[in-house]
């Protein structure tokens, strides 16, 4: 039995924080031959997909690792798909490979077709009954009506993560038209426009859901002083606690939309009562989590998946 994990380069993953290795390190304990490869690592020779894979040795000072072999994508029993977005042209064919891994039978996780379909800030207008007033568009002056309607709101890019590129802007910021010639592209780039949660400075929780079942801690991520971004990237603090009853509520909403999906891994972003986004690609914060609660979040993923 073998495992792929779809990573970003090896030697730029910090390994006392990182939630693609945490779980590497899960399958090697557990003797599961354990590969590793790149997004472009993949081909597609007379029907037969074929990856280029290194095969993990151990975890010590250093990750060890051998040289890279080719393996036909059936090789492998479970395909953990988790590279950082953004969501570009090389992810979209990824997609397009392994949903030939999926017809052969492979696990991979999350489907690829899924992944394709369920845009990482898009997805949360499915749950229009437990988001902030939110609308996605181009036009500068569908902001500008937006953000006279709701005094103050936030602005986000529709393919990145880690907090890069948002914005929040209040009623009569003088920096407004030139924001919005920036992130717009002059009209020309689809952006998110969200209503402001104030709630935000109490954190942004982080909500791990494995097939439907979610871990039960979260993580807060709490905004530092001279930021608004909660994201740990940014300089955030992240504190882990117990789920709530709340936090149930809106997992209990979404659990049906995401088993029918076959989004088995994901991560929901959560302010105040709000869903604010749904983490496909590569959900992070385990180590963390486990760190602080003793909670063996690889074990829990590893055995649910």
């Amino acid at each position: 039995m073998a495992y792929l994990f779809i990573i970003d380069p090896i030697d730029s993953l910090n390994q006392s924080k990182d939630s693609s290795l945490f779980l590497m390190k899960e399958c090697i304990r557990r003797n599961i031959e354990t590969h590793f490869c790149a997004i472009n690592d993949f081909s597609i020779n007379e029907g037969i997909l074929n990856v280029q894979s290194n095969k993990i040795i151990n975890f010590k000072e250093k990750i060890n690792y051998e040289s890279s072999h080719p393996h036909k994508g059936n090789f492998f029993k479970k395909i953990f798909i988790r590279k950082d977005p953004p969501f570009d042209d090389d992810y979209l064919n990824l997609t397009y490979f392994l949903d030939i891994a999926v017809e052969k039978g492979v696990d991979v996780i999350n489907n690829p077709s899924s992944i394709r379909k369920h845009n990482e800030k898009l997805s949360i207008l499915n749950f229009k009954e437990i988001i902030s007033p939110t609308i996605v568009t181009s036009n500068s002056h569908d902001v500008i009506n937006f953000l006279n309607e709701h005094k103050k709101i936030v602005l986000k890019p529709i393919n990145s993560m880690g907090g890069n590129g948002i914005f929040v802007i209040a009623k009569n910021d003088q920096n407004l038209k030139s924001i919005l010639e920036t992130v717009t592209a002059k009209n020309k780039k689809v952006i998110m426009a969200q209503k402001y949660i104030p709630d935000i400075i109490k954190g942004d929780k982080r909500i791990i859901i494995i097939k439907g079942d979610p871990l039960p801690y979260s993580l807060i991520r709490i905004p530092g002083n001279d930021d608004f971004r909660a994201n740990l990237a940014k300089g955030g603090r992240g504190v882990s606690k117990k789920l709530t009853s709340q936090d149930m509520k809106i997992v209990d909403f979404i659990r049906p939309f995401l088993i029918e999906n076959k989004l088995d891994f994901v991560g929901i972003d959560v302010i105040g009562k709000y869903l604010t986004e749904i983490n496909v690609t590569s959900p992070t914060c385990l180590v963390e989590i486990a760190k602080q609660t003793n909670f063996d979040c690889a074990k829990f993923i590893i055995d649910t998946i």
